[in-house]
């Protein structure tokens, strides 16, 4: 099927270079997720990985199993699938590219932490041999006493004996935005998520302290959604909706679990408190979504207070709720854009960072000023503070109006945060951990002209400060093209490409349950308009006229406005800046686009 005989199908759209994924809407927009580290994880001095070594890419297992085991630097996997067991280190961040796959043999793991300190394991997907009722090891493993580990934005199914453990006193645990599921290649103990594995275990007292959030148990999980024994656990903002699901968190033998603003739809039972090995500490239920669960359980005793901060979004009505599962199942999982598409962020600090806020000047030249604040301010810190530049963006750039400027980020020693003074209106600076990056899209009404900014440390008995110049010249209503693949045209207007052989057209299953379906039909097919993608422009087609101009809007995959403007006409296209995944919002339905 060519481009050009696109079509809105029940189940899939069909795109040539790209994938499209439609959600339907509701009373709540869908909220972008947020990326930086929380729980516990940023506890117990933080979890940095392979934050300060060098870096390295690999694309064949004996390498990754090399360097993995090694420890003391960033890996990135390139796509392919490698077969485990791969035994991780300590001081160590993992991060895969768009397709890459850790495979678990038919005896042992994909993926093994055993004593591991300060890892941290993100967009990466663990294919499981296949869970049957036999004695094995799990997919992904973190165990014997392993501490600090960030384990976000994976995917994780059919896993032999289990899709992902904590055992034998590991600890200081968060797992975010991740998806556990089987498939029809298990036949057997579905059973997802163990967080301590015995009761006789009492050395597991004072350890095990995980948080789980943003988190979704699909389809094929039936059990241990997680099953707790001895550890203090938070489970927040989850995603619940196996349709096999016979329970789905169970507090076991001294578990303290504060079981927090989760969505439960369609399960049997969301909670399961198992006394027969012993006395629990505590399974709060608080604020929780529950819909259609068959055996409601109120819970049992006050949980613990966790030692963080961390937001969490309110799930009191079906139409909130709605809105955090559809969050969820659109981001977790290894939807995260590829290495160079966008910074890979290895923070070292917790995401309670004050974000910054931005406040215009009186020059007249408009620019704005940004100030944040590390988490563990306390105060200045003696001696002399340093800036050092990353990133792939220039301090010195040309951005026209309405545009993104190119990112970049310094990072901050010796201070307890930074501020940025002299921006156009529209970009600001954001503390993550210690860096401090400069990214947003120029207003379109920001006046032309060159806007020197200087970037100054705070709290520090010296603060050192860095200079740029982005220089803002007048927009022409597109986005621009930052690629060199990115075609250039003086019209916004792209005839669909001719029907090709070698057209690399991708269909994407429909994830959605049944009942979600009809909803999601009627937004496609009241719309009727087609995308498709020729390198990285992305045409609109079928918009029409009656209706006056459409809104379309662009993001990148932690939020952040690219450009935003309005539409007429039957054809439409913008080049999107390069390699990765947008999140493309057309009038009021959203879809994500993937550029090869």
């Amino acid at each position: 099927m060519g481009c050009n005989s696109l079509k809105m199908s029940l189940s899939a759209l069909l795109v040539c270079g790209a994938t499209v994924v439609g959600t339907a809407t509701s009373a709540f927009a869908v909220t972008s997720p947020d990326f930086p580290m929380a729980g516990f994880a940023t506890q117990n001095g933080g979890t940095t990985g392979g934050k300060g070594y060098s870096e390295v890419t690999v694309d064949n297992v004996s390498d990754l199993k090399s360097y993995a085991k090694a420890g003391n630097k960033i890996i990135y996997v390139k796509p392919g699938t490698y077969m485990g067991p791969v035994e991780v280190g300590s001081n160590v961040t993992i991060y895969g590219y768009q397709g890459a796959i850790i495979a678990q043999p038919s005896s042992g793991s994909a993926m093994k932490l055993s004593g591991s300190k300060n890892v941290i394991i993100r967009n990466l997907k663990f294919k499981g041999a296949g869970a049957h009722d036999d004695d094995d090891e799990d997919c992904l493993q973190v165990n014997h006493e392993s501490k600090n580990v960030w384990i976000d934005h994976v995917d994780v199914y059919d896993g032999h004996d289990g899709n992902l453990d904590i055992t034998n006193a590991s600890d200081y645990v968060t797992i975010s935005w991740t998806k556990f599921s089987y498939t029809s290649a298990s036949t057997g103990h579905q059973f997802s998520n163990l967080i301590g594995n015995s009761k006789t275990k009492t050395s597991d007292r004072g350890h095990l302290n995980v948080t789980i959030h943003h988190t979704w148990w699909a389809d094929g999980v039936v059990e241990r959604m997680p099953r707790v024994r001895f550890g203090k656990v938070h489970v927040a903002n989850n995603l619940f909706d196996s349709k096999n699901a016979s329970y789905c968190v169970r507090a076991a033998i001294e578990a303290d679990i504060r079981i927090e603003r989760n969505v439960f739809i369609g399960v049997q039972k969301a909670l399961d408190l198992y006394t027969s090995d012993g006395a629990i500490t505590a399974a709060q239920m608080i604020e929780n979504y529950e819909e259609n669960v068959k055996k409601p359980q109120a819970g049992t005793g006050t949980a613990f207070k966790p030692s963080y901060s961390m937001s969490l979004t309110d799930v009191s009505t079906q139409a909130k709720a709605y809105a955090l599962r559809d969050s969820i199942k659109l981001y977790a999982g290894a939807t995260l854009p590829d290495p160079g598409s966008s910074p890979v962020v290895t923070p070292a600090s917790s995401s309670s960072a004050k974000s910054s806020t931005s406040v215009a000047s009186s020059s007249s030249v408009k620019s704005s000023s940004s100030v944040a604040k590390s988490s563990s301010s306390q105060g200045s810190v003696a001696g002399e503070a340093s800036l050092t530049k990353h990133g792939s963006g220039s301090a010195n750039q040309e951005v026209a109006q309405g545009a993104a400027v190119t990112e970049f980020y310094y990072t901050i020693a010796g201070a307890t945060g930074a501020a940025v003074t002299g921006l156009p209106d529209g970009v600001s600076g954001t503390l993550k951990g210690s860096d401090f990056y400069i990214s947003g899209t120029v207003s379109a009404t920001a006046a032309p002209g060159a806007y020197k900014f200087t970037v100054t440390t705070t709290g520090a008995t010296t603060n050192a400060s860095k200079s740029g110049t982005i220089t803002v010249v007048a927009g022409n209503g597109e986005a621009p093209a930052s690629s060199s693949s990115a075609k250039s045209s003086s019209s916004n207007v792209v005839e669909p490409p001719e029907e090709s052989s070698s057209s690399s057209a991708v269909e994407v299953q429909d994830e959605s349950s049944s009942s979600e379906k009809s909803d999601a039909i009627v937004a496609v097919m009241a719309n009727r308009m087609n995308l498709a993608v020729s390198g990285r422009e992305v045409a609109i087609y079928g918009l029409g006229t009656a209706a006056g101009s459409v809104q379309v809007a662009v993001f990148d995959m932690q939020g952040r406005l690219l450009f935003r403007r309005n539409v007429t006409g039957q054809n439409n296209a913008f080049a999107l800046p390069g390699a990765g995944s947008y999140l493309v919002r057309v009038g009021t339905e959203n879809h994500v686009v993937k550029i090869r």
